[in-house]
């Protein structure tokens, strides 16, 4: 019995700290540098985190069969009609770009929207969705929000960037 309950928590620990993982997660913290990506975007460029550097951004992972992620679409819309700052949406959804091109369409998702992995998930030390980070125009990162995330909390965070910059 105890040598099953040592294997199971040591099972646990390899899955729990991405055993197997390519290359380890850089801390992603309020103040850190946001990790580096390159990921393709619906219409079919590249986008990279570097490609964000010089104005402040929103990255939200999510997935089309997520129910939270669903919750905080309109939020995510309305701030991004009403904000000109890169609202840039990591879909994490396994199936490939038709379906997710599709539920874009259907939900007029008004902002720039990247076809995601785990491997990239894991490097923002991602765990659950929806998961947003706001980055300053140097990629640091100024709030992390586990869960749905509101336009109004959002524009806290951008006014608190300008307020910061000035």
């Amino acid at each position: 019995m105890k040598s099953s309950m040592y294997a199971l928590l040591a099972a646990m620990a390899g899955i729990l700290t991405g055993c197997g993982a390519a290359e380890p997660a850089a801390p992603v913290a309020v103040g850190e540098i946001a990790p580096s990506f390159s990921l393709t975007a619906l219409d079919g460029r590249t986008v990279t985190a570097e490609s964000l550097e010089g104005e402040p951004a929103v990255l939200n992972f999510w997935a089309t069969w997520c129910q939270p992620c669903l919750k905080e679409l309109p939020e995510l819309k309305a701030f991004a009609r009403e904000n000109e700052v890169a609202l840039v949406g990591i879909a994490l959804d396994e199936e490939g770009a038709g379906p997710i091109k599709r539920f874009v369409k259907r939900n007029e998702i008004n902002y720039t929207v990247l076809l995601g992995n785990q491997k990239t998930f894991q490097k923002f030390n991602g765990y659950g969705i929806p998961y947003t980070l706001v980055l300053d125009g140097e990629r640091r990162i100024v709030s992390v929000y586990r869960g749905p995330v509101t336009r109004e909390q959002l524009e806290r965070d951008l006014a608190r960037v300008a307020s910061s910059a000035g």
